[in-house]
């Protein structure tokens, strides 16, 4: 098989030839995805532009092991034939039905999105067992790879190429999401042809303003957003006009700014993001699509982290929409797809020891009433209820190193707990999940990576009363307040359990009004792996396949 490929491609070689090779030995060496003058079929075009989203996910100038083979693929594709000798037809069909392998080995193996599973929160000892994961064990994908392209090369041509459109459409990520990335994606790898004007450094641009420097440049980056018409002409050149604002404005509020149509420093920011930028964001935020399962549920809540937004849908109601705060970008809220398994009124704080430790600790030592002040307890062990242990009977002050603290930190229900009035368990052993916070101003930050890796809630009552107005409970407000009144904690199963999906999308379509939406990078999720961790993802991807199809 490699000979054959190298009958046109100089050095290329094959990784699935055990795949891809009983299609064509078995059916005279028909091709599957050129005609028979040798033109690509509408199947070999799909695949074409499948193969250039993950070719894409690097930049054009930086190599990576991973996109190596996508990119030679293209490369090889835009050569011209030398000539049309069925040799080189041949090596051209099989070099479709190679990358069609190394297709679906990628997106079976989860290869894009396994780098996604950050290392910024441990298991946690305490935390039980995950009652869910993205691991799903993958189909055996090289025994699928031969029956389809068998399946394939038995049909007529016409019936060849429908099939494997749909097998190239079964390729994708679930849903509706992906299309819009991809029409931007090959609108901005377009606009990547030309250079992008940069909007030079300066005071603010104000509307009204007259400046004949930077308004050209606007106007053109306007154009080129496709937010101006081309026939557009100022009424005084270089002035900052009423349409021009309205555009910026625009900018401002798909890129999740403050609207007032100003151009200073974040505005200016946005606005000179070249399309080799944009298309590396779209690139990504396709390949996160493959997180998704292909059923959300009719009932779900969807969390973008980058966006600090969380949706609850159900099915006949209206959304129910509010901000968030998520982890620091040194303690990322990681992206999972979870099961709401309990809510829980007036909850007792279990305060995490690298917490306990860095913070309580230290205030503790400076302020002897600090503890009681907070409503917080010093307890001993893990049971329940664990045991107390006065805090006079503990000499803070002599504890030397404070990792050796036998003891932890509890904070009870009340104004004071960093919980606030309830807590949302979640299904992982990772000690992540929702709660309220009685740091409500926080809300109004437009950047609010804070937390320690948990989601904190802006309206977390009025979801607990959507929550438990459902069966098994049917519960009322009042009957959540009676609750919370009496400051006993009380855990309430969830029955279904709800799937949370704990998400990262920097670019998405704005159903309402149809645009795309940007947001920054602010996990710098935006990218591939290093070299070492992608050959290490690499290996235990092999490592784990394996294992399954033996």
């Amino acid at each position: 098989m490699d000979i054959t490929l190298r009958s046109r491609f100089d050095g290329a070689h094959s990784d699935f030839a055990n795949e891809i090779a009983p299609a064509y030995l078995d059916h005279d060496f028909n091709h599957l995805w050129l005609s028979k003058t040798g033109e690509a079929t509408p199947a070999a075009k799909a695949l074409t532009e499948l193969v250039r989203v993950f070719a894409a996910l690097a930049p054009a100038t930086q190599s990576h092991i991973w996109l190596q083979p996508y990119r030679d693929f293209l490369q090889r594709q835009s050569e011209p034939m030398p000539l049309a000798l069925p040799r080189y037809l041949l090596a051209t069909d099989l070099a479709y039905s190679e990358i069609y392998a190394r297709l679906r080995h990628d997106i079976a193996t989860e290869r894009f999105i396994r780098a996604d599973q950050d290392n910024d929160h441990q298991e946690y000892r305490y935390g039980g067992v995950a009652l869910d994961s993205f691991r799903t064990a993958p189909k055996p994908w090289a025994r699928q790879i031969t029956k389809e392209l068998q399946q394939a090369a038995a049909l007529s041509p016409d019936a060849r190429d429908r099939f494997l459109q749909q097998q190239i459409r079964s390729l994708y990520p679930p849903g509706e999401r992906g299309e819009p990335l991809l029409s931007a994606l090959r609108y901005w790898q377009q606009q990547s042809a030309q250079p992008w004007p940069e909007l030079p450094f300066g005071n603010a641009l104000r509307p009204g303003q007259i400046d004949s420097v930077r308004v050209p440049v606007l106007i053109e980056q306007l154009r080129r957003l496709q937010l101006l018409t081309a026939d557009y002409a100022p009424g005084l050149p270089g002035r900052y006009d009423r349409q021009l604002e309205q555009a910026v404005r625009q900018v401002q509020q798909m890129h999740g700014q403050s609207v007032d149509g100003v151009i200073g420093l974040n505005t200016r920011k946005v606005l000179n993001r070249s399309p080799a930028e944009r298309v590396l964001q779209l690139a990504h935020n396709f390949r996160r699509l493959y997180h998704l399962p292909e059923k959300l549920g009719p009932r779900h809540m969807m969390i973008n982290m980058a966006s600090y937004n969380l949706k609850l849908v159900e099915k006949n109601r209206e959304p129910m929409q509010m901000r968030v705060i998520v982890g620091a970008p040194d303690q990322r809220t990681p992206i999972m797809k979870q099961s709401l398994t309990s809510v829980i009124l007036s909850p007792r704080w279990n305060i995490p020891q690298s917490i306990g430790m860095k913070s309580i600790l230290p205030k503790a030592r400076a302020n002897p009433n600090y503890l009681k002040e907070r409503e917080i307890q010093i307890v001993d062990g893990w049971s329940s209820p664990a045991r107390e242990v006065p805090p006079e009977q503990i000499d803070l002050a002599s504890i030397e190193d404070p990792e050796q603290f036998p003891y932890r930190f509890v904070q009870l229900p009340g104004q004071y707990n960093q919980l606030g009035y309830v807590k949302f368990r979640l299904s992982n052993n990772k000690a992540i999940y929702m709660h309220d916070t009685p740091a409500k101003h926080l809300f109004d930050r437009t950047d609010r990576a804070m937390s320690n890796g948990c989601v904190r809630l802006e309206d977390a009552l009025p979801l607990v009363d959507r929550l438990l107005a459902h069966e098994p409970w049917g519960w009322n407000k009042e009957q959540v307040q009676k609750v919370l009144r009496s400051k006993e904690e009380r855990f309430l199963k969830m029955q279904p359990y709800l799937p949370v999906y704990l998400m990262y999308w920097t670019v998405w379509q704005d159903e309402e009004s149809g645009r795309l939406q940007w947001r920054d990078d602010i996990y710098s999720k935006d990218r591939l792996p290093e070299p070492e961790e992608a050959r290490r993802i690499m290996l235990a991807a092999q490592k784990e396949l394996n294992a399954r199809n033996r």
